[in-house]
């Protein structure tokens, strides 16, 4: 397949992009900047200039291509306009009775909201999503329902592993001789090893005509505790428990992270035969520690 991806120099989109690579993929990467480009390279995905706003250099892509990939999802806004741009340059580059392209969005499971008594499933409600990505839940729809695209929308939990994403504000006090982090006890985080989420755009990828038109949450199937995360750190770095403590959230990234969402996925482990392999974060908490502080 050729399938251009939006952010394959990040977080997400790097290992997604090898992921594609290494199945025999010819991978393009479409970055804001030109210091991206050498690292891409160097993965062998092929580097591509712009964004929503500059489209020059991977309109013309869009003609021959089996799938779209928008992995640049985070709290900004610029997921509905990459859609726009994406949709009206399809329908004016891609010849008639060419193949619907597939286009896939990574959001995120804190579109659920908190709730620490019952489970949520991919068809749960998204009314009590944090206000920081509350344009969010309108966006998933707009990409399911296109006319135009072939959407699917991937919710992944919070990641850990290669160097921490956002479990990297708990690793960056592993030297600091207390622990400060936000929220308050008893909360659960449903996480997702980076690898594994790579492992489920993929199969979405390559299977996209079974899960056209689907929302599939992508976390490991057994949520952690906010506490044990806490505990199992504090005892690996030799905090002692009673430097650990909880404060009030400091911004919305914060307020995000303190929700809990006890995520029951089944559509990705049913219709692509999906599985998370590595070990979850406690379990893993040493290895991907040490992959943080040697993480360039």
């Amino acid at each position: 397949m050729k399938v251009i991806i939006f952010g394959a120099s990040g977080y997400i989109g790097l290992p997604l992009a090898n992921a594609l690579v290494r199945n025999g993929h010819i991978v393009y990467g479409v970055s804001r900047s030109k210091d991206n480009a050498p690292k891409m390279r160097a993965n062998e995905i092929i580097p591509l200039l712009g964004d929503a706003d500059s489209t020059d250099e991977w309109k013309d892509h869009l003609k021959d291509a089996d799938v779209v990939i928008d992995c640049t999802a985070g709290m900004d806004t610029s997921g509905p306009a990459m859609l726009k741009a994406v949709e009206s340059l399809t329908g004016t580059v891609r010849k008639p009775g060419t193949p619907k392209l597939a286009y896939i969005y990574c959001s995120g499971i804190w579109v659920h909201g908190d709730d620490r008594k019952r489970f949520t499933f991919e068809s749960g409600s998204t009314e009590r999503a944090p206000s920081a990505i509350a344009w969010r839940p309108q966006l998933e729809q707009d990409v399911v329902s296109n006319q135009v695209l072939k959407g699917i929308v991937i919710r992944v939990g919070l990641c850990y592993g290669r160097g921490g994403s956002l479990i990297g504000l708990l690793f960056s006090q592993g030297d600091s001789g207390s622990i400060s982090w936000f929220g308050t006890p008893g909360g659960s985080y449903s996480l997702v090893h980076v690898d594994d989420v790579a492992e489920c755009f993929l199969l979405a990828a390559e299977k996209n005509n079974l899960v056209g038109g689907l929302i599939l949450d992508a976390t490991n199937e057994i949520t952690e505790s906010v506490d044990g995360i806490l505990h199992a750190f504090s005892s690996l770095v030799g905090i002692p428990w009673n430097k650990v403590s909880y404060r009030p959230c400091a911004n919305i990234l914060e307020e995000a992270m303190s929700i809990t969402i006890r995520a029951r996925p089944s559509l990705a482990r049913t219709l692509l035969g999906w599985q998370p392999r590595k070990p979850g974060l406690i379990d893993g908490m040493a290895i991907y520690y040490e992959a943080y502080k040697n993480s360039s």
